[in-house]
């Protein structure tokens, strides 16, 4: 590809999204963003690195994007996109009996549909995302290794990136399992029996080992369903894997990026209440010394003990606020979490809870928690638009999430002229809690435009 120069842009540049009007962003032809001239003066007049033989080169792409807003793509930071099929079934039900990886609707939904319609809703689903200016998401994935193909081949030749996070099931079949028990629930029951070498109710550890390796080989790393649903075993049977996995990339000197573990954990008091009951600990108290994971999802309901060892041992939190609510299952204590300096990331959840669409998301946190808090004043727009695009970057540490030098060119263009928008006063505000997809108007990812739906080159 060409080198790209989009002039006469409103920006919201770098990790504090600080608003430059009338900036220039240079894109390498490696789709890498080069440069980005915050100076009010035009790139022609601009002494700096885009400079004014570089603007006249005729290898390089103008854009002209006056009258656009341009921010960094957005990171959907926890998403279950295998459930899109099951939109909306058994909507006034509670969380188990909806989404339980044991016996919720969800997993009969996902057992009895033909694969291609699980296929084609998947794909569906990451176009919608596209759709709403979303260039990556992270995804809980079921199904052990079927399920990562599954998803690879729903979404192949999308330009959508995304990072899958996998995790061991022992409901499929798998033909180098010895059996396909599940382990059983109850935390000491498991651990008396696995002691017992080829007990036939029991997988064996090294299967288990097994199972786990090709999963981490395949995709970037665990994503748990939840503490109760795991045996203090079975967690330190990942955090095992890992290490191995860790160890063996040091040693064949790999450049691949460590695997990333993250978990469910406190998005339920009684999901709290039943880990207390079993094991005298909440659920990130049991995690944090067992799995040892780098990413907590959700943690609608801590203790204030949770957070604090949270912010001790320097984990990520994300967040799913309309997830949340629709479950009924709280509000998420933001305040605590902002005064432990938390960056948080966001996520929509199950696509069978909510659509994927982190603008209806921002808009439903900002005056949710302001509601909830009585305060017109708490949780500037700004900082939620970071959770959506900068933070996300951070948690997975990945360049993106950031308009500036050095990072990925993934850029959403937003008409600033739109009926809803203009005249904006606060841009933050402004796309936290009126902007939809029908303002977004392109989409960039790698510096390549994906979406167009205004002529824009």
């Amino acid at each position: 590809m060409k080198k790209i120069l989009i002039k006469n842009a409103y920006i919201l540049f770098g990790k504090e999204l600080q608003i430059v009007q009338n900036g220039s962003i240079l894109i390498n032809e490696h789709g890498m963003i080069e440069d980005v001239s915050i100076s009010k003066r035009s790139p022609e007049k601009r002494g700096n690195t885009i400079t004014n033989s570089v603007y006249k080169d005729n290898k390089i792409d103008i854009i002209d994007a006056e009258g656009f807003i341009l921010l960094p793509g957005l990171i959907n930071s926890h998403v279950h996109i295998g459930d899109s099929i099951g939109k909306d079934i058994s909507a006034n039900s509670d969380l188990n009996q909806r989404i339980h990886p044991q016996f919720g609707i969800k997993k009969t939904i996902l057992e009895r549909t033909p694969r291609s319609q699980l296929m084609q809703m998947i794909r569906n689903a990451a176009l919608s995302m596209l759709h709403k200016g979303i260039t990556t998401f992270v995804d809980f994935r079921e199904g052990g290794l079927e399920g990562i193909n599954l998803l690879q081949n729903a979404i192949e030749g999308l330009p959508i990136k995304k990072i899958i996070l996998g995790r061991i099931d022992f409901n499929i079949n798998d033909k180098d399992a010895k059996t396909t028990t599940r382990f059983p629930k109850n935390g000491k029951d498991f651990e008396s029996k696995s002691k017992t070498l080829g007990n036939p109710n029991v997988i064996e550890e090294n299967d288990i080992i097994n199972q786990g390796s090709k999963i981490i080989e395949n995709c970037d790393g665990f994503g748990i369903s939840g503490a109760n649903e795991n045996t203090n075993e079975m967690l330190r049977l990942y955090n095992k894997i890992i290490t191995k996995y860790k160890q063996k990339q040091i040693e064949w000197k790999s450049h691949k990026k460590d695997p990333v573990v993250a978990i469910h954990a406190a998005e339920a008091e009684t999901a709290v209440m039943e880990s207390i009951k079993n094991y005298k600990k909440t659920e990130i108290e049991r995690t944090v010394n067992t799995l040892n994971p780098d990413i907590y999802i959700h943690v609608t309901n801590p203790t204030n003990s949770d957070l604090q060892l949270l912010y001790q041992k320097k984990k990520k939190i994300v967040i799913c606020p309309r997830a949340n609510g629709v479950l009924g299952t709280g509000f998420v204590p933001i305040r605590k979490m902002l005064e432990y300096n938390f960056e948080l990331g966001i996520g929509t959840d199950n696509v069978m809870l909510n659509s994927p669409d982190l603008f209806r998301e921002m808009d439903f946190l900002i005056k949710s928690q302001r509601a909830v808090e009585k305060d017109a004043s708490f949780l500037d727009a700004k900082e939620i638009l970071k959770m959506a695009t900068v933070n996300g970057g951070k948690i997975f540490n990945l360049n993106i999430g950031s308009i500036e030098k050095g990072y990925r060119a993934d850029l959403v263009f937003i008409d600033k002229y739109d009926l809803d928008l203009y005249p904006i006063h606060d841009p933050h505000m402004s796309i936290v809690h009126r902007c939809t997809e029908r303002q977004l108007k392109a989409v960039m990812i790698n510096g390549n435009f994906v979406l167009e739906k205004t002529a824009i080159r």
